[in-house]
């Protein structure tokens, strides 16, 4: 290993364990480097091993998993071949991970002082002043306002993007050599996902640490990383420099990937990749011929190797470099204007606080909209800025300390247990953290048919097992997920049940906050098209809270704008974006991270050909409204 090389892993795989003894393989032959200094982007679509590859590569290996081979070395030692005792002195020290999941990885009984002071107790030896000072200086310096006081505060009393801020501070506390950062800005609003993308660049050059940062957001990974590697059915598809990956493309797999991502311009469609990634690691085929517009009958017959393709740049494809890029898709046709923007759910001066030690602080402050029968409306705004406050106040979990709101001209009574159950039926609230809302003891047809068993009683247990298939199929989780357990699913794919089981009873209006934060692209972009086609089939309502600024543009009518609880702006998604009023609002809009392609491809409907059908069929799929229309 050169002294520039940080972290090498060689050859690893990984699988689980299951009931009857066999081993689940998951990742095979993965390789990567973390140089000094530098910043490996890891991407894919939720459920292709990436979390999994890089918590083996650290050494961590939770309940069933098994590492089957390879080796990871930070300098000469192998973190896949020491006792547990010598990983934990490492741990925290010269190797941090960053979780996906902030508020899993804070303590709810202790203060945040306390939290903080653990790693630097243990492996910097800082007490008293020394300590705090510290403490003080890293929640500054990734923007927690007021850090002395936020210090003595506990983790409830933070938002999802405020927590994520406080783990980035504990990770970068001790200095380490090695960042593990699995989907650290998450949740994160434009801005803040910013200073946090700076604040980690700055660290990675002055002290010369390397960093491995997971994410499905394509357009960040291409401003952050100097490499990038894109994973697929647990292996490494396609790895080269930022630019090369991201400008020229040459795994359909990767194609695909860019295509899903919004477009903040407009220009653009969205475009989903039908069916899903496997669960396990396929032998004797390549894994994404399946779903694949460009697979000829080799593709079926052998999985390639990963082989360069220029010095900076490998792709594991058959036919890499023999086709070439789809033309852009056209741009996607407008919203529809809605006539009368409080025909549905009408919200009149709401006001909302937070309570503790007898004083109240204001989070919502007289807040004015109305919806229309079929309007999607975004509400937008950094982290702490009352979004899901003013969410959890509609749906009746936060209580209002003053306004009204109305749905559908009847009033809705402060807290939801009062409302009548038809009530609770057409008002649906998917929350931002499914590890929160998902009962760990449930599988999956548990979880989604609950709703159906509470709203629609008189249903036969056939017709709701078919129903929970139907909805399942729309966010694009496969049948063998239905008897998983949420522990056994990913992020992104516990997210999509917790999707799933909101539009299960065919609510009237959905309350979605940040339900797609942790999503990859290609599914993110599946729930896009089925937000868009419950609205206009059966006029659905939907508010849905972002710090997305891109997603607004594909799914939203109109957008509200919020900040500290104030709201800033509020007017079609095309005005907010062309011609903003408020400086906030343009601050916003100026942050949003973008990806502008020479050419992107539409995603084409998979063809199976023979090997002597060399011209391929490509279908335009810009008028699909449901990527699940190509299977």
């Amino acid at each position: 290993m050169t002294a520039s090389i940080a972290l090498e892993v060689r050859g690893l795989s990984v699988g689980y364990g299951q009931r009857n003894g066999d081993t689940n393989t998951v990742v095979r032959d993965v390789d990567l480097t973390l140089e000094r200094g530098k910043i490996l982007g890891v991407a894919g679509e939720s459920g292709c091993g990436k979390s999994t590859a890089v918590l083996a590569a650290i050494g961590y290996r939770p309940g069933a998993m098994r590492v089957l081979g390879g080796e990871s070395k930070l300098g000469d030692v192998d973190l896949l071949g020491i006792p547990l005792p010598r990983l934990r002195r490492i741990w925290g020290s010269k190797v941090v991970y960053v979780p996906q999941a902030s508020s899993n990885a804070l303590t709810p009984a202790l203060t945040i002082a306390r939290q903080m002071a653990e790693p630097m107790e243990l492996h910097l030896g800082l007490k008293g002043r020394a300590l705090h000072d510290r403490q003080v200086e890293l929640l500054d310096g990734v923007g927690i306002p007021n850090p002395e006081a936020a210090l003595r505060r506990y983790p409830h009393q933070f938002s999802g993007g405020q927590q994520q801020r406080i783990n980035l501070a504990i990770a970068l506390s001790c200095n380490p050599e090695v960042l593990i950062l699995d989907e650290p800005t998450t949740g994160l609003d434009v801005t803040t996902q910013a200073r946090i993308v700076e604040l980690l660049k700055r660290l990675i050059e002055e002290h010369q640490a390397a960093a491995l940062f997971v994410s499905h957001d394509l357009p960040l990974l291409a401003d952050v990383s100097d490499r990038i590697a894109i994973m697929y059915g647990g292996q490494v598809v396609e790895s080269g420099s930022a630019e090369d990956v991201m400008s020229n493309p040459e795994h359909p797999y990767t194609r695909a990937l860019l295509a899903a991502v919004p477009d903040p311009t407009g220009t653009r469609a969205l475009s989903g990749i039908p069916g899903a990634p496997p669960p396990a690691v396929v032998d004797g085929a390549c894994p994404f011929a399946p779903r694949c517009a460009f697979s000829v009958e080799s593709c079926w017959q052998s999985n390639p190797n990963l082989l360069p393709v220029s010095p900076t740049h490998s792709v594991r494809c058959m036919r890499a470099g023999s086709h070439e890029l789809l033309s852009v898709s056209e741009r996607p046709p407008a919203l529809g204007v809605i006539e009368d923007p409080g025909s549905l759910l009408a919200v009149d001066d709401v006001w909302c606080e937070y309570r503790s030690h007898g004083h109240a602080t204001p989070v919502v402050k007289g807040i004015t909209f109305g919806v229309a029968r079929g309007e999607t409306l975004a509400v937008v705004g950094e982290s702490g800025s009352g979004k899901s406050t003013l969410l959890r106040a509609i749906a009746g979990l936060h209580p209002r300390s003053g306004g009204d709101v109305r749905f559908d001209g009847a009033v809705l009574a402060p807290d939801a247990r009062k409302r009548p159950r038809s009530m609770r039926r057409d008002v649906q609230i998917i929350f931002q953290n499914p590890d929160m809302s998902l009962n760990p003891r449930h599988d999956v047809m548990s979880l989604v048919s609950r709703p159906l068993q509470l709203f629609q009683p008189e249903s036969s247990k056939a017709d709701r097992e078919d129903r929970v298939r139907q909805i399942l199929a729309d966010v694009n989780l496969p049948e063998t997920m239905l008897h998983r357990y949420p522990g056994e699913l990913s992020g992104g794919q516990k997210q999509r049940v917790a999707i799933a089981r909101a539009f299960v009873t065919n609510p009237r209006l959905i309350l979605a906050d940040e339900i797609t934060s942790a999503l990859d692209v290609s599914v993110q972009a599946a729930i896009l098209d089925l937000l868009s086609k419950l609205s206009a089939e059966h006029r659905t309502s939907v508010v849905y809270v972002t710090h997305d600024l891109a997603v607004v543009r594909a799914v939203a009518h109109r957008a509200l704008v919020l900040k500290q609880g104030v709201v800033r702006e509020i007017g079609s998604v095309a005005q907010l974006f062309d011609s903003p009023t408020d400086d906030y609002t343009r601050e916003l809009v100026k942050a949003i991270p973008t990806y502008s392609p020479t050419a992107s491809p539409a995603t084409p409907t998979p063809t199976r050909v023979s090997a002597q059908k060399a011209p391929l069929q490509v279908v335009d799929t810009s008028g699909l409204s449901d990527p699940g229309d190509l299977e």
